[in-house]
């Protein structure tokens, strides 16, 4: 490959270096994958790295996935054994082979955050509070931000409160520490947390790890928090080479932790480093990058560079300011039917962002009025679905029965008659065997047990059902989304949901998740069941954006890394963006992250950016709408003159009494996507089954395909085994023929 005639300057200057370490500060829509990619193909092939000592972190599974086809499309290769994952899914991969130091299996759960949230509501429950009391936010808060600290319960010695409820607190992180450790699970930060405790403590085992690995290289390490950086430091021996690529003037998570000075100090850690700005834009165009660069140009704490295009100027940045909200959406929505109907665009080129969640409604109002369809990204995701995670948690029992926390979700579902009251018995009887409550619904003589016979042995069958999954699964005989699907269905779980109002819509949802198994078994032939829940628990806003000719509405946060023809960022009103927390409390440092927000917003737009905002009073912000002082420093300034103020008011903004600004409008990157592989090399080498086609298999002997069940997937009567549904790809499979 001429790398040369692939890349430009500087992008060829970062793929070929040969320094130790190195900084890539990487602008909007500069090609930063595009070069990760290429260096990771010139390390192979020019560089001659194995490529299975190369380790690539990147912040979300749909960027590594994209990263992995391209790679593979330089270097088929590299297929098997490439390396390319997030921190998370990093860590989880780690703890699967190295946690039984810690005396935990490598079968743990890995709690998402509603799964999360609900065990500090129980706990906060049994202490005597209402579940929506404001305690609960406030130990999950405590709890995070003391895990970003690496500190446990134990680590905490509380000798002056820092605010009210800091005892609580600790007591429901004591509690919900205890729970989760019985239940053999882990959180989101514990993955990070235990993965660098073992690294930390034990050396063999860093050591081991550290040989595995020659070249490390991370996506977005502006968004990189002390706790991955600490990991990365203990990954890396001192002939490692780091390769890190960011933009600092696109760190917008700090709240959760993400330390802008990694990336800004890392040339005082490493003398040698060297550092190689990115700033030729492929994305936008020039009035677009114009406004964009005056704003950014107003941080103190950046490295210094002017995103600039070779494409034409573009329309200029469209301002437009209503006086009020729901005309400010009516604006918007006309000027989305224009662009539809004499504009030549489509719905799903055209982007709404916003600062928070609570601003929708008046859009969602108004693209309703007018007939566009539209989506919002940050609601209910697909795997917090009540009826997904119920299914789910039935798969959780099948790899770990500790999963108290999921037994106790499904304990009723579909109804058994197991009433609060014989949940309780049964939790009680339970603990003083010291047995999970699988385990002593499936040992326990009803004769022995206060709990309703009936319940009983209505819960035993649910066990019994588990326990014959989770063998057929062992015996690896039939793909396991056969043997999850006839589980689920035998429960008598299409039943139960077809009793709801919504039910069909529900059960669709479910038949979508085995579909998504179907999917994940194809791309993934060789991969356990195990990883396929691993990956579900780690999937991330963005990578649930579908396809689909719809506007899309989202925050800003949640279209990071994202890129549509037209953008408008509504709302842009001081006290909304910037939010009235970072001008009140947060300070320069707090502004500064929100101009990065809105330089972020703005880049996202390849050909139209509108900037639009409103002049009424705003309840929440408690005082009248005035325009950003964004406008002005990105040289789109409102010219307000006697004939034209629709912001007459004087009135100053006030600071909230109570309202808080939903902060939960931030989505973390902990939830990742399925990595979807490509292990073509891996199948065998039939490309199409039909009925009554010969079947060798290597285990279960010869069959005939009865029927094509989609996705490779075909159903084969095996001459001693009987009927199982099996993928045709597998490399244990093999035709023989046809029947004749």
């Amino acid at each position: 490959m001429n790398y040369q005639n692939e890349l430009n300057e500087n992008q060829y200057n970062a793929v070929t270096t040969e320094a130790q370490h190195v900084r890539v500060i990487a602008g909007a829509g500069s090609g930063k994958t595009r070069v990760l990619t290429y260096r990771i193909s010139y390390l192979i092939s020019e560089m001659g790295v194995e490529p299975w000592k190369i380790l690539a972190i990147t912040f979300t599974n749909k960027v590594a996935n994209e990263m992995k086809t391209r790679v593979i499309r330089m270097i088929p290769e590299a297929t098997k054994d490439l390396s390319i994952k997030t921190f998370h899914s990093f860590a989880a991969y780690f703890l699967r082979h190295e946690i039984s130091i810690l005396g935990f299996p490598a079968s743990f759960t890995i709690l998402d955050e509603e799964d999360q949230t609900k065990l500090v509501k129980d706990i906060a429950a049994e202490m005597g509070f209402k579940r929506s009391d404001k305690i609960v936010s406030n130990a999950l808060g405590y709890i995070g931000h003391q895990k970003l600290l690496e500190k446990y319960p134990d680590d905490i010695r509380i000798i002056k409160p820092a605010f009210e409820d800091e005892k609580t607190c600790l007591e429901i992180y004591q509690r919900y520490e205890e729970e989760k450790y019985k239940n053999y699970s882990l959180d989101f930060d514990d993955l990070l947390l235990s993965t660098n405790r073992i690294l930390g403590d034990y050396p063999d085992i860093r050591s081991k790890w550290q040989q595995r690995i020659d070249h490390i290289l991370i996506d977005e390490f502006q968004d990189t928090n002390d706790v991955e950086y600490k990991m990365v430091n203990y990954l890396k021996k001192p002939t490692t080479s780091l390769y890190v690529v960011g933009d600092p003037d696109q760190t917008i998570y700090t709240w959760r932790g993400a330390n802008q000075n990694i990336i800004l100090d890392l040339n005082k850690r490493y003398y040698d480093m060297i550092t190689i700005v990115l700033d030729r834009n492929y994305r936008s165009t020039q009035a677009i990058l114009n406004a964009a660069n005056k704003l950014i140009a107003h941080n103190k704490l950046r490295v210094t560079k002017n995103l600039y295009t070779k494409e034409n100027m573009g329309d200029k940045v469209n301002v437009h300011s209503s006086p009020s909200g729901r005309l400010e959406a009516d604006y918007v929505a006309r000027e989305i039917a224009k662009l539809k109907q004499f504009g030549g665009y489509r719905y799903s080129d055209i982007a709404l962002l916003y600062r928070s969640n609570y601003i929708t409604m008046d859009f969602e109002a108004a693209l309703t009025r007018y007939q566009i369809p539209y989506k919002i990204y940050g609601g209910t995701k697909f795997y917090q679905r009540r009826e997904i995670k119920d299914v789910l948690s039935y798969f959780h029992l099948i790899v770990n029965v500790k999963d108290d926390i999921s037994f106790s979700r499904i304990i009723n579902v579909p109804r058994r008659g197991v009433g609060e009251t014989s949940e309780q018995l049964i939790k009680q009887e339970a603990s003083a065997l010291n047995k999970s409550l699988y385990e002593y619904v499936r040992d326990v003589d009803p004769k022995e047990s206060e709990v309703s016979t009936k319940i009983l042995n209505s819960l035993k069958t649910m066990v019994t059902c588990i326990d014959i999954a989770r063998s057929d699964i062992e015996k690896n005989e039939e793909v396991f989304s056969k043997i999850l699907e006839d589980m689920i269905w035998s429960l008598g779980y299409q039943e139960y949901l077809q009793k709801e109002e919504d039910g069909d819509d529900r059960i669709e949802n479910v038949r979508a998740l085995f579909e998504d198994i179907r999917h994940f078994l194809k791309n993934n032939p060789e991969s356990t069941f195990d990883e396929y829940l691993q990956n579900i628990a780690l999937i991330s806003a963005q990578d649930e954006v579908a396809e689909g000719d719809f506007v899309t509405l989202m925050t800003v946060h949640t279209a990071k890394g994202l890129e549509y023809p037209v953008v408008f960022v509504v709302r842009f009103n001081q006290g909304v963006f910037p939010n009235m927390r970072a001008m009140n409390e947060g300070g320069y440092l707090a502004i500064e992250e929100e101009r990065r927000l809105a330089y972020v917003a703005m880049t996202r737009a390849k050909q139209k950016l509108y900037l639009t905002l409103a002049a009424d009073y705003s309840y929440v912000i408690q005082g009248s709408l005035v325009p950003s002082q964004f406008l002005k420093e990105s040289g789109n300034e409102v010219l307000v003159t006697r004939e034209n103020n629709i912001f007459r008011s004087n009135k100053p903004i006030q600071k909230p009494k109570e309202y808080h600004f939903d902060d939960g409008d931030h989505l973390t990157f902990e939830n990742e996507a399925p990595i979807k592989q490509d292990f073509s090399d891996m199948t065998n080498d039939v490309t199409e089954w039909h009925v009554g086609d010969i079947v060798i298999h290597k285990k279960l002997g010869r069959g005939v395909v009865v029927a094509l069940e989609g996705d490779d997937i075909i159903k084969v009567n095996f001459d001693e085994h009987g009927e199982k549904s099996i993928l045709g790809t597998h490399p244990s499979v093999s035709k023989g023929g046809h029947k004749a």
